[in-house]
């Protein structure tokens, strides 16, 4: 997805404004995230389950960036899958320049097994290489994102919400409530203003 911010406000603008209403078709055919078998009670994954009707009809878009995904999200397939990404709700600072959110990503990704003596990274080393870890909405070091509030979070990506059923992007819109909720997830690609 090209990374300004006409492509993100055209996503806004296609999306609407909250609260939104959408039909039944929509609703639970096309925006809804079906469960999926691997997804169980306990995981925190299906809070996002239970969380999607409010980020659907009042969360806020913002540029998401991925940090690791399921490695079958990049070839075609019929499962929903797990996936680390990074967004944050400074538009200001991001909005312009979702490169920077792709920038930090990648650093992140790059702790992934090793060892850190600092505290704060071992963590996120630690989390990303057992790839089972769930983290909802943990901040990512100020040292890797300069002034920026910055969060890592897993998400669910739905198939049907990607252009061509395929994970080719690796910035993209998210939709946040952290008012509501710590959940995130992916805009359906029907709002992307390009298609892949």
């Amino acid at each position: 997805m090209t990374g300004s911010t006409t492509a993100i406000d055209q996503c806004r603008a296609a999306f609407g404004e909250a609260p939104r209403g959408f039909s039944w078709f929509d609703k639970f055919r096309y925006l809804r995230i079906p469960r999926s078998d691997w997804v169980e009670r306990e995981d925190p994954l299906a809070e996002i389950l239970k969380a999607q009707n409010v980020l659907l009809a009042e969360g806020r878009l913002v540029w998401g960036a991925l940090v690791q995904a399921n490695s079958a999200l990049f070839e075609r397939g019929r499962d929903d899958l797990p996936a680390a990404v990074i967004y944050s709700p400074d538009t200001a600072v991001f909005d312009d320049s979702p490169d920077l959110l792709l920038d930090i990503a990648q650093e992140l990704y790059r702790l992934k097994g090793t060892r850190q003596q600092d505290p704060e990274l071992a963590a996120f080393s630690r989390m990303l290489a057992s790839e089972m870890d769930r983290e909802m909405r943990l901040e990512v070091p100020r040292r890797l994102t300069g002034s920026a509030t910055v969060f890592c979070t897993d998400i669910i990506v739905a198939r049907r919400h990607l252009p061509g059923r395929v994970l080719n992007e690796m910035v993209f819109p998210l939709l946040i409530a952290p008012e509501r909720t710590a959940m995130t997830m992916m805009l359906p690609s029907r709002f992307w203003p390009t298609q892949a």
